[in-house]
């Protein structure tokens, strides 16, 4: 999302399934900010491991899909979330790209169906029993975190608005259906959608994510600019 950010000497390095990963500090900080608990520090902890897993999960999704199609790909972690980079040497096709583009949100769901089955099966046996009440409290509200993370920023991720997955999904297809202009009829589908969740998150003050959708319009009504300008 949002481009790319240059590395600095401060970057979390390391390699899954053959694909590196880099997580600049902002990650970090954006996370904590979002998920501040003065009263508990603890949870804030909780909460940036839990958006590190759910965010890296999903962009191993985009990266180990596009690595099948025989693009190496990187994953970077930043302050806006996530961002896995491949190069499509060839074979890239319309459908192809929305795969790729769906496989992020799909490896979200799939951990949450993960730890909703690890939650349904501790409870049902019992492995929390034997849990102090704060363990208990600090296990239950993981649990919720990557519940929440997983499933309402997977939808929210699915919506037509560049640059969310959706938005590409969405601007696939309509390049596919309207050859002439297609990436024109997507910038517009972005702009009334991340417009619209703007102003729905604001009024429901969900103020990170309103400003997050206002930008949204703003950088999608630039490319709607600039490509009328090109024509």
């Amino acid at each position: 999302m949002l481009g790319n950010v240059n590395p600095t000497e401060f970057d979390l390095r390391f390699s899954l399934f053959g694909i590196p990963v880099r997580v600049h500090p902002l990650f970090w900080a954006v996370s904590a900010y979002m998920g501040w608990s003065p009263d508990d520090i603890k949870m804030t902890f909780i909460w940036i491991a839990c958006v590190f897993v759910s965010i890296l999960v999903h962009e191993l999704g985009h990266a180990i899909m596009a690595k099948h199609y025989g693009w190496p790909p990187e994953i970077v972690l930043y302050h806006f979330g996530g961002l896995a980079m491949f190069q499509p040497y060839s074979g890239m096709t319309t459908q192809r790209s929305i795969i790729v583009s769906a496989a992020g949100p799909l490896a979200g769901f799939g951990l949450l169906g993960a730890v909703m089955f690890f939650k349904f099966f501790s409870i049902r046996y019992g492995l929390w029993n034997n849990l102090s009440q704060q363990a208990s409290f600090y296990v239950s509200n993981t649990f919720h975190y990557l519940y929440f993370i997983n499933l309402y920023w997977g939808l929210i991720n699915l919506a037509p608005v560049l640059p969310l997955d959706g938005g590409h999904i969405c601007e696939d297809i309509c390049k596919a259906v309207k050859r002439n202009r297609g990436d024109v009829l997507a910038i517009q589908i972005s702009m009334v959608a991340a417009g619209g969740l703007a102003f729905y998150f604001f009024k429901s003050d969900f103020r990170f994510a309103g400003i997050m959708f206002a930008l949204f319009a703003f950088f999608n009504f630039q490319a709607y600019q600039n490509r009328n300008n090109v024509w």
